[in-house]
């Protein structure tokens, strides 16, 4: 079948549309490689304790190049326990020439909606003063607690806030299959796994995705079947079709679930588990 002159002016349209947004994606990466080269935070240190929310410090170091730079902000997220990141504000605000490294004290108690003790994690802003873009930059988790509280109350509790979250194993969830979604696998082999990652997770790169069945009754855990192996980037929005491969009857006292495998920025090894759902046929 020809391809009308109209329709081949729309796909090469939007062939060109694409090609300028790789372009413009390429320009961007270029420059955010020219001027945020070299940056890092070095400070808060990964599971750092702060036993004085008021007193948290932040460092940033640099290796020099040609392009002054300037701190002008530091954000604040919370990360509860269920591994969910929360953006609260930004405690620090100023104007703070980055030479080699710089050390700032932030009172993070200042932001509304600060819960202590919890954990937390910065995002730095560094500013190209010349040109450029500016720079985020983001920290390992800590922890913050309050000096006005009993030390021994405070202890208790630091001790008690996921120790995933402290390790970086936070920021993603598994959103398809839903939970208690039926898959009907006579009509289709093939299970979409949709895979979330918010930005300021550090998970690096996923390794691995299994299929689990759990008996309902007596909560037995059974490995189905190891549905993919990687590594992929850990970008924002990952899907995998998982192919049903041993699974020949099912059962109402079945559930279903997924695990994908990854590692953080630090090469620490994480787990997460998406809702239970039913295979059917």
């Amino acid at each position: 079948m020809r391809l009308s002159t109209v329709a081949l002016f729309g796909l090469l349209a939007t062939a060109a549309q694409f090609a300028k947004a790789d372009d413009l994606q390429d320009e961007i990466d270029q420059a955010q490689k020219k001027f945020c080269n070299g940056l890092s935070v070095s400070a808060p240190t990964q599971g750092q304790e702060f036993s004085d929310a008021t007193k948290v410090t932040v460092t940033v170091d640099r290796q020099p190049d040609s392009e002054a730079k300037v701190i002008n902000g530091v954000d604040i997220y919370s990360i509860g326990n269920d591994g969910t990141p929360k953006y609260l504000g930004t405690p620090w605000k100023g104007s703070y020439a980055l030479n080699t490294q710089a050390t700032l004290n932030v009172d993070i108690t200042k932001t509304q909606g600060v819960q202590l003790p919890s954990q937390f994690k910065f995002r730095v802003w560094v500013h190209n003063s010349q040109s450029g873009p500016d720079c985020t930059l983001m920290s390992q988790v800590f922890k913050a607690s309050s000096p006005s509280h009993d030390n021994a109350a405070n202890m208790e509790a630091l001790q008690n806030l996921d120790k995933d979250v402290g390790r970086g194993c936070f920021g993603v969830e598994l959103t398809k299959p839903a939970l208690g979604e039926k898959i009907d696998i006579s009509k289709t082999k093939r299970v979409p796994v949709h895979i979330k990652s918010d930005p300021i997770s550090q998970l690096a790169q996923y390794k691995s995705l299994k299929l689990y069945k759990v008996n309902l009754k007596d909560r037995e855990t059974e490995l189905v079947q190891e549905s993919w192996d990687g590594p992929e980037d850990a970008h924002q929005l990952f899907s995998i079709k998982d192919t049903i491969k041993n699974v020949s009857e099912t059962s109402p006292k079945d559930a279903y679930f997924y695990q994908v495998i990854g590692v953080t920025e630090d090469k620490e090894e994480c787990t997460f588990t998406s809702h239970p759902f039913y295979l059917t046929k």
